[in-house]
Order: structure tokens, then C-alpha cells, then sequence
């Protein structure tokens, strides 16, 4: 209940007590929408910046995958083969299709194969220089979902949170 002081004119009452707790409030959602802009700036709701990706350095290779993307958006998965004499292998769970759908690879594979329960896309060698590889995919469903990936027999399972 409002209270009356003797500074204030007559039939004025105080709240000073309502307005401090309003600033306090206000203080407050302002360090919470500074906290979402920080987080959407360093990629932690999706689609670029550091907390977005991970990279996997594996036996054959490395592997750079999302690790924080959007429901229904396009997003990349790169990998970079390094140099050998043999064709390269990159290895997908079923689980993988479940999340992503596969929209294009560049460059495009030579052969694709079904082993062990699991996808493999298998490149052309090249002993001279690293390769890379881009499949260009597209989200499926939202929520956290995991899924194995790996470069020939070096398979790891790795988890992707799609946000709506």
C-alpha cells in the first residue's frame, strides 16, 4: 500500500518502493537480452560463430559438423581428407538420415556403399594434396539428436541440437 510522506503535496502518495522493484526488473531483462545477443553472436542459437561447429580430427582426416543448428535451414557438413593413395571413405549412420537430409556433395562421390550397418560415400584418392568435401544438408526435425560419422574405420558418435 502506497504510502504518504510529508515532502510530497497533498493527495500525491509514494511509490518509491513499486518504482525501485520496476528498475530492478528492468535491470534485469536488460543482462538477459545481453546475454541472448551474446550467445546468438558467438553461434550458440544456430548457424555460425565458434559454439556453432566442432571439428573432428579423426585417422584419415578431419571432419567440420554442426553442433548447434536450425530446424528447416540449410547448414554444411566439410571434410578434408588427407593426402593418400587409397580412395577415402566417409562413413554415415542411418541415424544421420534421420536428422539431415543430404541436398547436394560437391565434389561428388565415386561410389557409395552399405557396410556394417552404415553409409559410406567413398572418394576418389589423391596422394599429392588434401582433399575436401562439402555435402551441403538440410535439417530434418528439431530437438537433440545423435548420430555416427567417421573417415573409413575411425567412426565416433557425435550429438547435433537442431533448434526450432
Amino acid at each position: 500500500m502506497p504510502r504518504t510522506s510529508s515532502s510530497l503535496p497533498e493527495g500525491i502518495e509514494d511509490h518509491t518502493r513499486f518504482q525501485q522493484r520496476v528498475w530492478c526488473a528492468q535491470r534485469w531483462a536488460w543482462i538477459g537480452f545481453a546475454a541472448v545477443l551474446i550467445a546468438a553472436l558467438f553461434g550458440a542459437l544456430g548457424r555460425s560463430g565458434p559454439l556453432s561447429q566442432q571439428e573432428l580430427k579423426l585417422a584419415g582426416g578431419n571432419i567440420e559438423l554442426p553442433i548447434v543448428t536450425r530446424w528447416n535451414a540449410p547448414d554444411e557438413l566439410r571434410v578434408f581428407f588427407l593426402p593418400s593413395s587409397s580412395d577415402r571413405r566417409l562413413v554415415l549412420d542411418p541415424d544421420f538420415f534421420t536428422i539431415f537430409s543430404i541436398e547436394g556433395i560437391d565434389p561428388p562421390q565415386r561410389a557409395a556403399d552399405y557396410e556394417n550397418g552404415r553409409i559410406g560415400y567413398v572418394f576418389p584418392a589423391d596422394a599429392a594434396a588434401t582433399s575436401q568435401v562439402i555435402l551441403r544438408l538440410h535439417t530434418q526435425k528439431p530437438g537433440l539428436h545423435s548420430f555416427r560419422i567417421g573417415i573409413g574405420q575411425d567412426v565416433i558418435e557425435r550429438s547435433v541440437l537442431i533448434l526450432p
